[in-house]
């Protein structure tokens, strides 16, 4: 005891290591603690997840009975979406035949012709709704039912353009329908397959030139459409993408502030917003074939 009262600085030093290194071994001793029971449960949880990814359930009569009913339940929701979109789309006629399809094209045609004149608008040369390629030869027999559903929506959608008041309409593309390309001998559809309806897009480009208003109806006429039109892409470029110059716009400025000096009721002429627009949209109809067709 003298020897700590006659050196208390070194006492001092002593008790603090003391009590220092007494907390580093409990701190110590405690985390070794904590990572053992981590350890412990991560070994136990990795071989419950290597089990339950390697266990196959048993093939008994409930298993079986619950994976059916699931196939059944997706099978009817699928089924009923088809039915709506459907619905809201042009009936396929499955007995439309080739030379038919070229009659109603051919019609189509001279209506749109007709409408283009009657509204002033120009149409390009030699134009056939997007489907020149069967102006002189009829379609592949498999093809025409199709086609004919096709046909309605963009002679629809070109009615809709002609009406909403656009100066002209560039062209129409198609992508060639699937059933347009050769027939695949041989392939049969899974009794999977075979239960669920099929739904196939036919996406179409169309082009026009329309003033800005005309643009918003047109557009607003194609969305809301009846039987129902998608609308995949918009592309839209001004005809006059750079703004006038600032010395052509101050000369305009200057000789409109002139005349309304000299003439008393002068305009200013305006330098925005006679613009035409370029308008690309990409559409697409929707071609339903329900799964009782299928049979």
């Amino acid at each position: 005891m003298n020897w700590f009262k006659d050196n208390p600085f070194v006492g001092a030093l002593v008790a603090s290591t003391a009590i220092l290194t007494l907390a580093g071994l409990y701190f110590a001793y405690t985390q070794h603690t904590a990572f053992i029971e981590q350890t412990d449960a991560f070994a136990s949880n990795n071989s419950s997840l290597a089990s339950l990814q390697s266990a196959k359930p048993f093939p008994n009569e409930a298993n079986l009975k619950a994976a059916e009913e699931e196939a059944e339940s997706a099978a009817k929701i699928l089924g009923d979406l088809a039915a709506e979109v459907a619905r809201q789309s042009i009936p396929l006629d499955p007995t439309l035949a080739p030379r038919d399809f070229q009659d109603k094209l051919s019609a189509a045609a001279a209506t749109a012709e007709k409408a283009a004149t009657s509204a002033g608008v120009s149409l390009p040369e030699d134009f056939y709704l997007g489907f020149s390629a069967y102006k002189a030869q009829p379609p592949p027999e498999a093809a025409a039912p199709v086609l004919g559903q096709q046909l309605e929506t963009i002679a629809n959608v070109t009615g809709l353009l002609l009406k909403s008041g656009i100066r002209q309409l560039v062209g129409i593309e198609r992508a060639p329908l699937r059933a347009e390309g050769p027939e695949t001998a041989g392939e049969q559809d899974t009794p999977t397959k075979a239960q669920l309806a099929a739904v196939e897009l036919a996406p179409f480009d169309v082009e026009f030139v329309a003033e800005q208003s005309a643009f918003r109806g047109a557009l607003s006429a194609i969305i809301t459409a009846q039987p129902v039109v998608l609308v995949r892409l918009v592309s839209v470029t001004n005809s006059s993408p750079s703004p006038p110059a600032k010395e052509s716009a101050g000369a305009t400025q200057e000789t409109a502030e002139t005349a309304a000096t000299t003439e008393g009721s002068g305009q200013i002429p305006v330098a925005f917003g006679k613009e035409t627009l370029n308008v690309k949209l990409r559409l697409a109809s929707v071609s339903v074939t329900p799964a009782a067709d299928k049979e």
